[in-house]
């Protein structure tokens, strides 16, 4: 009935942050990429995926419900737009926690 694109959208910048976050913090060469404008983007995709996966989730819907019309339930979306809030609160705590980790070792280093 749903497949499982909308929610690799919804989990995609939040892995990206991780991944990529963590590189950053942790090299020890500089790099083009700022922590702040990594953390920017993942923020930006997280709201950009998860309105696509909402769309796609809701077309999908609407294709199982035209070909099967005893009934209508809206719970599938609801448990989308649940993961879509769990995920951005989720990316919020992994961003505090890689800046609180960067200026702890920025001060270790001093």
């Amino acid at each position: 009935m749903l497949n499982i694109a909308p929610f690799i959208l919804i989990i995609l910048p939040t892995l990206f942050q991780l991944i990529v976050g963590s590189k950053i913090i942790f090299s020890k060469k500089p790099t083009k990429l700022k922590f702040g404008k990594i953390s920017l983007m993942s923020f930006i995709f997280q709201i950009i995926f998860s309105i696509a996966a909402i769309f796609i989730a809701n077309y999908s819907l609407s294709k199982y419900y035209n070909q099967h019309s005893n009934s209508r339930c809206g719970m599938p979306l609801l448990g989308i737009l649940a993961s879509v809030v769990f995920c951005i609160i989720v990316l919020c705590i992994i961003i505090l926690l890689q800046f609180l980790i960067k200026k702890w070792k920025e001060r270790k280093a001093k």
